[in-house]
Parts: structure tokens; sequence; C-alpha cells
């Protein structure tokens, strides 16, 4: 067992954007299942983030502040997470502005695309059932089962919300080297979000990680829910080594019963470096510069 990983959770979601629970409800699982330290991710906003932080700290657990920002690159939907954030810098703020105006936008166009389908007053059933968060293709999908067009959301994503699907709309969305931008900006630590999860080859995945890099990108989730399998997160710890990237991890906790708890994820191999490394050794390293100003000062 790698002791670096037992008890890191740093990618989940909240009613915020499309999870089931709550900022809170998440802490409360997250603490009952062993994790010490979770980051909230929730897709472009980091709303619950302050809920989140109240929680954690009478459940006794580490919130970091997190955030899941949509990307386009090279034709592809890629989420860059950002870690370790101040949530309240200009940069951030405007950016994630910038992706709520483009989630709106996004939406139009879905239902304008889905219209066929028959449902009316689609846009306004889907902002109902987001009930204030972020407006997502799980919204989507689960009008499409409330109003009998589908089954099951997973059947609403075959036929009409998954990638390459008729409601799979990504033109909207910012550059990564935009995305880390403005997670650097904000003091924090870029992660590329479940790599393997991205219908690409090998040669266009490491393209990938290479543009990530060269924009300033500093981590990749090495390992990221409970059904990856060794052979595919010693692969990725491979191309984290081989792009000078820290590894994270976490489970992409979205739904109660539907999806691994949070914290209920593989270990990460010991060849790489835990992402967590990097605020903890700036945490040091600051306090290391006040004990220095202070001796000073005396």
């Amino acid at each position: 067992m790698n002791a670096y990983w037992s008890g890191f959770d740093l990618h989940s979601h909240s009613t915020c954007s499309d999870g089931r629970l709550t900022p809170e409800a998440l802490v409360q699982l997250a603490a009952s299942e062993g994790v010490h330290t979770l980051s909230l991710t929730d897709h472009d906003t980091v709303q619950g983030i302050p809920r989140a932080q109240v929680a954690a700290k009478e459940a006794g657990i580490d919130l970091i502040a997190g955030v899941e920002i949509s990307t386009t690159w090279s034709g592809c939907n890629v989420h860059i997470v950002g870690l370790n954030l101040d949530i309240e810098h200009p940069v951030l703020m405007a950016g994630l502005k910038e992706q709520q105006l483009a989630r709106r936008q996004r939406a139009e166009i879905i239902a304008e695309k889905l219209s066929h389908l028959g449902v009316e007053d689609f846009l306004a059933k889907v902002e109902a059932k987001a009930n204030g968060a972020e407006l997502g293709r799980p919204h989507f999908a689960q009008v499409l089962v409330d109003e009998g067009v589908v089954a099951t959301m997973p059947e609403a994503f075959k036929k009409y919300l998954g990638a390459g699907k008729k409601g799979d709309v990504k033109s909207l969305w910012p550059t990564i080297e935009t995305a880390v931008n403005w997670i650097n900006a904000a003091g924090g630590i870029a992660v590329v979000a479940h790599p393997l999860h991205y219908k690409m080859t090998n040669m266009k995945r490491r393209a990938l990680l290479k543009s990530f890099k060269d924009a300033g990108g500093q981590a990749m989730e090495v390992v990221s829910g409970a059904q990856q399998s060794r052979d595919q997160t010693n692969y990725m710890a491979l191309l984290a080594k081989e792009y000078g990237l820290a590894a994270s991890a976490g489970s992409d906790f979205h739904f109660p019963s539907q999806w691994q708890k949070p914290g209920k994820v593989n270990h990460l191999p010991e060849t790489v470096q835990p992402v967590w490394l990097l605020w903890q050794d700036d945490n040091d390293a600051a306090k290391e510069k006040e004990t220095k100003e202070s001796i000073t000062r005396m």
C-alpha cells in the first residue's frame, strides 16, 4: 500500500454542478469513508467551496479548494482541474464568469439541437432540474428520463448527449492555455482530469500532455475512479514521469449508489510525486520565510 495515497480524494462534485449531494453532505460522506483530505471540484464553479470548508472544519478533515474547468483542445472536450486555489482571485472569478455564460449558451444550443425529441419547455425544465447549479449535460439527461424519452441517464448519453452525439456541444469552451492561466493566476495547481476518459489514441494523449505542460500545467490524474486497472494506472504513472507532471488521484464522485464512494480508489504508484506535496512544500516554504522575517524584525 502506498502511504502517499490513503485518505486523499482530490476530485469530487456536489449539487453546485452535476453531483447529487450538497457540499455539506459530500464532506460528511467523505469523512465517514476515512477521507482526511478532500477537494470539491465542481464544474466551472467554486460556489460550493465556502460551504464545504465550514463542513470540513466541523468534520475534522482538510478541504482543498478546487474547480474542474471545461476546455477545448484539438477538437476534444478536455477537463482541467484546479487545486489549492484562491477562489476570490479576480482572474479566476472573471474566467469562471465567462464559463457560466458559455454554459448558458451551450444549454440553449443543446436544447435547440434536441428539440426534435418533443420535450416542451425543454430548457426551462433543465434549469429547474439544475436548481441554481451550473447547467450541464447530466441535467438534460435527467429531464429526458423524467419525460420518458429514455429509460436511464446512460441511455440518454449513449443516444443524445455523449461524445460525438447531437447534444455534445463543446465549441464554446476556452483553450487549455486559458484555463491553466486562470488556475495559475489564482495560485493553484493545474491538473489534467481523467486522461483515459478521452477518446483519443495514445499518441494524441501524449500530445495533449505536452501541450498542457507547455502551457504551465503541473499535474495529471494518474488515478481516476475505482474502475481503473493496474496496467492503466502504471501507464498513467509512466506518462506523468515522462512529462514531468505530479500525480493526482480522485474518485470523481457524483452520485451515491451509482458511483464509487469518496476515497475508494486505487493507490498511487510509488514512482510518482503526489500532487499534494506541491502545496505542502509551498506551505513549508512560506512558514520558513515568515519565520526568517520575524527573526529579522527582532
